[in-house]
């Protein structure tokens, strides 16, 4: 058996899933009271790999479905190493014969759930878990419901220790989120996170790898989730040229790339939340970029002002794209402006950042010279 983490309580494993897993962004199930319980009770017994590439063989510390239920607070307070691996090698067997060690010890042999709840264990913090990165199954062992086959990922379980508070918990969550999660899913948990915090700035990694911080707010959020998620997968050759923040203030500016491009940025111009180029395209693409926390679509009005802007700028018309970005289909702003949204734009949402949305004008099958009725 691997080395054993320090004791912790449900409570703070709840907590801390709640922050891995924000509610806002993934299944309940994830950072429920019953998932608080598993993930505090596969720590106690030592059911965790000694390191995240470690041979998934038979040989290490797997967990059943029922591992934790039969578990309670009294038990997971002892800190004896030897008492925990009992206890871990007689479950092992069944829970009579957990319940009379933990008789022999004078300890409470109380439940914390019912051995009929297992099924809610598996499909959820252990097969969800699995998806994210946080457990994993062992190759070759018996693969039936109530088998021991299932392990905590060491980086994971690492994340519930008390000692880590603070700055430090949040760093190490969103280290372990970056290594874990896939683009989509690491910005789903970052956007909940950030959505709750009180962050004094929000940082964004460009396309060159440079980072600027944003001022605290949905429309920061946005504008990070377009440039590190939307761009590089829309994107053949993304390059930032401009990112504005409220108040005409100028957060980026490429000057650099402006005076290739033959663009020149004042600040009384008509500035959207972010100007990309694709310079993958030939001729480049130049992307309008609103960030619609609250307001201000491209909408028609918006759409002609930006094509008589890019005229001053020599940018052709059918080079400009245009990009409204909002936090969700049923979030408040994405439902008001819809319909306010100019044809030839896409809508994208902070929380589907795999999907995009294109508003065009559907260009007729019938030849002109055909005549069509309506049928009475």
């Amino acid at each position: 058996m691997p080395d054993l983490l320090p004791v912790v309580t449900r409570e703070l494993c709840q907590q801390r899933l709640e922050l891995i897993f924000p509610k806002e962004a993934f299944q309940s199930t994830l950072s429920s009271p019953m998932s608080g319980a598993v993930v505090a009770g596969l720590i106690w017994a030592g059911c965790v790999m000694p390191a995240d590439d470690a041979e998934l063989d038979d040989s290490l510390p797997y967990a059943r479905p029922t591992t934790a239920l039969w578990m309670n607070e009294e038990l997971v307070a002892i800190d004896d190493p030897d008492r925990r691996a009992a206890w871990y090698a007689d479950h092992l067997k069944n829970q009579a014969a957990a319940t009379a060690l933990q008789t022999g010890w004078g300890v409470d042999t109380t439940p914390w759930y019912a051995t009929n709840s297992r099924e809610s264990v598996r499909k959820g913090i252990y097969i969800l878990g699995e998806q994210f990165g946080a457990m994993s199954q062992g190759a070759g062992v018996k693969t039936n419901a109530g088998s021991a086959r299932w392990i905590v990922r060491r980086s994971f379980a690492e994340l519930f220790n008390p000692s880590l508070q603070g700055p430090e918990l949040t760093v190490a969550i969103d280290a372990w989120t970056n290594t874990a999660m896939d683009p989509e899913q690491r910005l789903r948990a970052f956007s909940a996170r950030e959505r709750r915090s009180n962050a004094v700035s929000i940082s964004v990694v460009l396309p060159n790898g440079d980072t600027r911080q944003l001022s605290p707010g949905e429309s920061s959020l946005l504008l990070k989730g377009v440039i590190e998620v939307w761009a590089p997968q829309r994107l053949l050759d993304p390059a930032i040229l401009t990112i504005s923040e409220p108040g005409a203030k100028k957060a980026f500016v490429d000057e650099r790339r402006l005076a290739l491009t033959g663009i020149d940025i004042n600040v009384s111009d008509l500035l959207p939340d972010a100007l990309i180029v694709d310079m993958g395209k030939k001729p480049a693409e130049f992307w309008v970029i609103e960030a619609v926390a609250t307001g201000g679509p491209v909408d028609e009005r918006r759409k002609e002002n930006f094509r008589l802007w890019a005229t001053t700028q020599r940018i052709k018309p059918d080079q400009l794209r245009f990009l409204n970005a909002f936090l969700s289909r049923n979030h408040g702003a994405a439902r008001r402006h819809l319909m306010d949204l100019a044809v030839g734009s896409y809508a994208w949402y902070l929380d589907e950042p795999t999907r995009e949305l294109a508003w065009n004008t559907i260009k007729s099958v019938i030849p002109d010279n055909v005549v069509t009725f309506n049928r009475l």
